[in-house]
């Protein structure tokens, strides 16, 4: 028969023991409690992390397939297998002057042409780009045609139905043209679809540029000659109304030339002082010797009384009226006559300077003064200039790659800000 087991009865606690053991239960329970809040905490903690590490993976690889791998994969294929062949054809020539002058300060120490040159070298490099180049192409080109021809891609080709604004930008980005200094050298190239085609275009927008330049010397010899002869006629209208001013002058003064005039009133003067002079040495060289009351001295001193009132006679007349009206006198007259025969002179010389002008003109017009040199040809190109495929596949992959990069920078710079 087995052994009941014993059950002893619980031992009373004092005070002391029962708020010890408490204690140790209140400590366990609250580390238990802060260790399951700790790891549900770092729990959430931990996902959160991973979701953003997760969106920043996709957002890195969508936005490097759209940046990057996209646009160089099409770029890869447009330019490996749709892009057109571009060929180019070039021309140089130079704007030189037909006047043959001497060379400036300017220009003796450095060697630029003149500023003129320049100026006309400008005018037609700025015509090769502008619409009047294609509107004076229009009638013997046709434009449309060579750079719309359905053989060439979809993104190359001129879409003819386009209003002239894009046409003249399309042309642009289809030709270039540059002066080299210090020669002024114009280089002109222009690209096509085909070779032929590249030549005449060329052909023609040099043949359209000389054209400019010879209507520019046509414009100037016009206008020249049309000036020098608007100056002759202005000069021969003042030569008319001149000489007749110089006509009324002599009818109402009576004189015919105020230089004859007082030449002869000078010449008579002259010579009544001189034999008054001569007179008078002789009475003082007589007198102490014969008496001053003898016939020979009265009569010489009548003969010098005479004299002195002949010239007062003289002098007098160039300063009284020549009528017995009072009018001007004859030094007012030969003053007045002086003035308008002076404006004759005057109005002959600029008569004389505006006819040598208009022949100077007219000579001119026979030469040109700027004519347009082509010393290099345009040639049919054997090899295609354009697209460059291999720049154009690396520029696209590197403007992707850094833009991509920059992309990654920011979401990074954001992700941290935000952490």
């Amino acid at each position: 028969m087995s052994a009941e087991p014993v059950i002893t009865p619980p031992q009373a606690l004092s005070p002391q023991e029962r708020a010890q053991r408490v204690s140790r239960q209140l400590a366990e329970a609250a580390r238990v409690l802060r260790f399951t809040t700790g790891g549900r905490r770092g729990t959430g903690d931990s996902l959160r992390a991973r979701r953003g590490r997760l969106l920043v993976r996709v957002t890195n690889v969508v936005s490097f397939l759209a940046l990057v791998a996209i646009p160089t994969l099409a770029s890869l294929v447009y330019f490996s297998f749709l892009a057109s062949d571009q060929y180019v054809a070039e021309a140089r020539f130079a704007v030189r002057s037909g006047v043959t002058a001497g060379l400036d300060a300017f220009t003796a120490l450095t060697g630029v042409p003149s500023v003129q040159i320049i100026q006309d070298t400008q005018v037609v490099t700025n015509y090769v780009e502008s619409r009047a180049l294609l509107d004076d192409l229009s009638g013997k080109l046709d434009l449309k045609a060579i750079y719309a021809r359905p053989e060439a891609d979809y993104f190359a080709r001129l879409d003819p139905e386009e209003p002239i604004e894009k046409i003249v930008k399309y042309w642009k980005k289809m030709s270039y043209s540059s002066i080299h200094m210090p020669g002024g050298i114009v280089e002109l190239q222009v690209r096509a679809f085909t070779p032929e085609e590249a030549v005449k275009v060329v052909d023609a927008v040099v043949a359209a540029s000389e054209k400019l330049v010879n209507d520019m010397n046509e414009r100037s010899r016009r206008d020249a000659v049309e000036q020098a002869d608007r100056e002759l006629r202005l000069a021969a209208q003042r030569l008319a109304a001149v000489r007749a001013e110089l006509e009324i002058v002599r009818n109402q003064e009576g004189l015919l030339d105020a230089s004859t005039e007082a030449s002869k009133a000078g010449t008579v003067i002259g010579n009544v002082r001189t034999r008054l002079l001569e007179m008078q040495q002789q009475y003082d060289s007589v007198k102490g010797t014969v008496s001053p009351d003898a016939p020979q001295m009265r009569n010489l001193r009548l003969q010098i009384q005479a004299a002195e009132r002949q010239l007062e006679q003289l002098q007098a007349e160039l300063t009284r009226s020549k009528t017995a009206v009072e009018g001007p006198t004859l030094s007012a007259s030969m003053t007045r006559l002086s003035a308008a025969n002076l404006e004759r002179q005057i109005a002959e010389s600029q008569y004389g300077g505006a006819t040598a002008a208009l022949e100077r003109a007219r000579a001119a017009s026979l030469s040109k003064q700027i004519y347009l040199t082509s010393f290099v040809r345009p040639v049919a190109a054997e090899e295609a200039r354009y697209p460059r495929r291999a720049w154009n596949i690396g520029v696209t992959f590197a403007v992707g790659l850094v833009s991509w990069l920059i992309l990654c920078g920011l979401v990074s710079l954001v992700r941290n800000n935000m952490a």
